[in-house]
Parts: C-alpha cells; sequence; structure tokens
C-alpha cells in the first residue's frame, strides 16, 4: 500500500501535504520543533552592529565644506540636475557644515561619544510584542475547523486551496470540491468545545435549580380588615388560612393551596405532592397558573424591609392592638408588605421556634437584622435550675412557657412540680419513687407539700420532650 500524502493539523485537524510547512487552514506549523525554533529567532534577533566612521572620512567632509567657502571666481552656472531631496529629522542644516568653530577636536570627540538615537530597536519590540500577543491567542482560541459567513455557513479550503462555502450541517462529511473536484472533509468541532459546550449547559442547569432553599410550611396567614378589628385577646386566634413561604435570594413567596390540594399535601408520592411540584416550579423559574394555588403573593427585597412584629411589642403604641394578643397568648405575629389591590392588612403568626428560623431567613437572604428585637423574644432554648426536694437532683426547666405552649412544633413534658406557697420542688423522678399525687400525677395541686404541708397548686415545670435511645443490642455469645 502507498503512503499518505497528507496528514492531519495538530491545532484544527485539517488534511495538510507531507512535508509542509504550515496549515493551510489555521496556519499553525505543522513541526513543532520548527514551530520553536521560530519562536526562539523571533524572541533573539541579530543584533545591529554599529561601526565608526573612518577618520579620513570626516575631515574630508571639513574639508570640503572649507574649499566651497573659498571662492566663487571658477564658479559657472548650470542646469540642476533632478535628485531626491534629503531632509532632516531636525529640519535644519547640520551644524558642523555652517559653523567653523564645529571643526574643533573636542567638539568632534563629543560627537562621537554622544549616544546615537534610533527608532528602529522601538518598531522591532513592539512588533515582536504583537507577534507574541497573536502566537497566544491563536493557540487559545477554540478551532472550529472554518470561518463562519453571515449566512450561517462555513469558509474552508480544498486541499488545493480552493475556497468552499458549507453549511453547519455538513460538519463532518466529505464531498468534492466544485471547482478542482478533489475530495475533501468538512470538520467537526474539536472535543474541547464540545466539553466546554456541555459543561456550560450543566452548570446552567444547576443554576436553575438552585434557590427556594429555606421553606416554611404551614404557617397562619391572617387577613385582618382594621374597620371590623376587635380588640379582645384570642379575636384572630382562629381566623387564618395556612400558607408556605418560600425563600429565594430576592423575593418571598406566599403560597396558599387549594382545599383539595391541601388535602394530598403529604400523601402521594413526591411528583404528585403540590408542595414538591410548586418547589419544583419556583426553581425553574416558571410562572404560570399553577391549579393548586388558590393564592400566590411575591415581595421583593426592598419589600421585606417594611416587615416588623406587632405581637408582642416593647411599647403598646408600637402596635394598632396596643399589647392585646390578638393572634393568641405566646404567638408572635409579623405584618406583611402591602399588597396591591387588598383593603386587608396581612398578618403571619407562628410559634417560637419557626419564628427563629425566619428571623434566620430573612437575615440571610434580604439583610433583615434585628427583627423583634426589645419585644421580649427568647433568642434561644433558656432554662432555670431548681433542686428535688427528695433526690437532691438538679431541674432544669424551661423559662418563658408561654411561648412554648404555643408553638405546635414543640412537645412538652413535666419535669418537676414546685409549691405554690414555699416555692419546694419535687421532680418527675422523687414524685414517682415517693408517690406524690398519685401514679399519674394528677393529684398534684391538692396534694401535701413535703416540706411546708401546704397544698402545692398548680405549677408545673416543664421541658422539652427527647427521643427516647433505642437500646443497643447485646452482641451473641
Amino acid at each position: 500500500m502507498s503512503e499518505s500524502k497528507e496528514s492531519p493539523c495538530p491545532d484544527c485537524g485539517e488534511m495538510v501535504r507531507v512535508n509542509s510547512l504550515r496549515c493551510w487552514n489555521c496556519g499553525a506549523f505543522m513541526n513543532p520543533e520548527l514551530e520553536e525554533k521560530y519562536l526562539e529567532m523571533q524572541a533573539k534577533p541579530q543584533q545591529t552592529i554599529f561601526s565608526d566612521l573612518p577618520d579620513s572620512e570626516v575631515s574630508s567632509l571639513a574639508d570640503d565644506a572649507s574649499t566651497e567657502e573659498g571662492g566663487d571666481d571658477d564658479f559657472e552656472l548650470s542646469m540642476p540636475s533632478k535628485t531626491p531631496a534629503v531632509t532632516n529629522e531636525a529640519g535644519a542644516l547640520p551644524s558642523d557644515l555652517n559653523d567653523p568653530a564645529s571643526t574643533d577636536p573636542e567638539s568632534k570627540r563629543s560627537a562621537e561619544d554622544a549616544p546615537v538615537k534610533s527608532t528602529g530597536d522601538d518598531i522591532f519590540n513592539i512588533a515582536m510584542k504583537d507577534e507574541k500577543q497573536l502566537q497566544k491567542q491563536r493557540r487559545k482560541r477554540a478551532q472550529r475547523g472554518g470561518m463562519k459567513t453571515p449566512g450561517g455557513g462555513l469558509i474552508i479550503f480544498c486541499p488545493y486551496g480552493c475556497r468552499i462555502v458549507v453549511k453547519e450541517s455538513h460538519r463532518g462529511m466529505q464531498g468534492k470540491c466544485p471547482e478542482c473536484r478533489a475530495p475533501f472533509i468538512v470538520p467537526v468541532d474539536p472535543p474541547n468545545f464540545r466539553k466546554e459546550k456541555t459543561s456550560d449547559d450543566s452548570s446552567s442547569k444547576e443554576a436553575t435549580k438552585e434557590g427556594f432553599e429555606g421553606w416554611l410550611s404551614d404557617l397562619h396567614l391572617h387577613n385582618v380588615n382594621p374597620e371590623k378589628l376587635k380588640l379582645k385577646a384570642d379575636s384572630l386566634l382562629k381566623e387564618f388560612t395556612l400558607a408556605d413561604f418560600g425563600f429565594s435570594d430576592d423575593q418571598l413567596v406566599v403560597a396558599v393551596y387549594t382545599k383539595k390540594a391541601r388535602a394530598a399535601l403529604g400523601k402521594s408520592d413526591g411528583k404528585n405532592d403540590p408542595r414538591t411540584a410548586l418547589k419544583a416550579e419556583l426553581q425553574a423559574g416558571k410562572k404560570g397558573e399553577n391549579p393548586d394555588l388558590a393564592e400566590m403573593m411575591t415581595f421583593s427585597k426592598d419589600d421585606l424591609a417594611q416587615i416588623k412584629v406587632v405581637q408582642p411589642v416593647a411599647s403598646r403604641a408600637d402596635s394598632i392592638f396596643h399589647g392585646i394578643t390578638v393572634f393568641g397568648e405566646g404567638r408572635i405575629s409579623i405584618q406583611l408588605p402591602h399588597v396591591e389591590g387588598k383593603n386587608e392588612i396581612l398578618y403571619v403568626s407562628m410559634g417560637l421556634t419557626q419564628f427563629w428560623e425566619f428571623q434566620k431567613l430573612v437575615e440571610e437572604k434580604y439583610g433583615v437584622t434585628s427583627l423583634g428585637a426589645g419585644a421580649g423574644i427568647p433568642s434561644e432554648h433558656e432554662y432555670e435550675s431548681y433542686r428535688c426536694h427528695f433526690l437532691e437532683t438538679q431541674i432544669k426547666a424551661l423559662k418563658n412557657l408561654e411561648f412554648y405552649k404555643a408553638d405546635e412544633t414543640v412537645e412538652l413534658e413535666a419535669v418537676g412540680y414546685q409549691c405554690g406557697k414555699c416555692q419546694a420542688t419535687v421532680s418527675e423522678e422523687g414524685r414517682k419513687r415517693e408517690g406524690l399525687g398519685g401514679k399519674t400525677a394528677k393529684g398534684i395541686p391538692k396534694a401535701k407539700c413535703p416540706k411546708c404541708s401546704s397544698k402545692m397548686g398548680d405549677n408545673t415545670l416543664y421541658g422539652i420532650k427527647q427521643e427516647a435511645e433505642e437500646p443497643a443490642t447485646a452482641g451473641a455469645m
């Protein structure tokens, strides 16, 4: 078999004749060693050597000038011949031609010692810098196997240099040149271009999936008409609609489900769950109507700077409710921004632990700080220590108990009991061991205090119920 007369270009992959110096398509060197030598030669050009003029030539120039000044007796006028004009950079004649003092040896020595100013080196350096920049860009450029035309086609060349216009869909196909009938192959996209394209697509998909990581479910949304408001404790406790709050980096979404969709929450698989479907739509950026939603409101980052806690408040003058717990004892209520087209004022009420999460999200996403500051809302679990009268053990009971009793997400358990008169405390374990108040502690309010013999009263100490640890299984003997 005959050897191939063409070899692929190392840069663009085009077939080039053997022993060619450069690729006809992209101009890259076919031999990397020659390319390195070329770059070395371009980086280190041959230095220009300046030789000194002989003294005879310098002196003859002065002698000629002196003879010209001698006399004009033998001068004859003749027609001037056409000679090319010689211009001086300084725009004046040399001083040594008109000034006799320039023939002084000291002036000659100073003229010889003066550096010769030449702009040739500067121009050469600029050209070399441009050439290096061009080579650098050529290496980094993503070769796509041809130049594009305004109509969306590609300009390529056949092996004999004929210019051909093909379509993007012809990549990877073989054809014949219409001029010389030489076979050619339309180049395909380089592998690097494909990788970059796929990586960009994957990153964009991941970006669309991000957002709305913060999600609070089943918060109480209240639509309050100030004209019909009754300033009475618990007047708005049962007048609410369950709503989900979704937090993204630039907006807050409040979603109210239909009765049918709310009945299906958590009962179907993940794909058909209305809450999961809503999250997926919001993360994908879809803004179409959702049949599972009865109402959806969106608040921008600037709007959320207006939110404030209206229950509890540090001063009664800070709220239209004047310190009355209209949303229920121990519940925390926040006034939302005004919605255009609504006459009612929107409020959302929640328990303590939900408020902590809400407060954290609005601070991280929207920069809302000090929400509810100074209103007496605890920022973490706070405990008070007591000592059991029977066992002499420590009892840790929760402070601010009204917030925990109103929080539906917190399960409380009795950890001790306190006498209303002498403040003596008994732990739950001590009560069980001594049988105080009966087996189920229902008789504690009427039971006698072990210290002062008065009735204990209903002063139960509570703590957060801990999940029982599973007993470790013993290994087989």
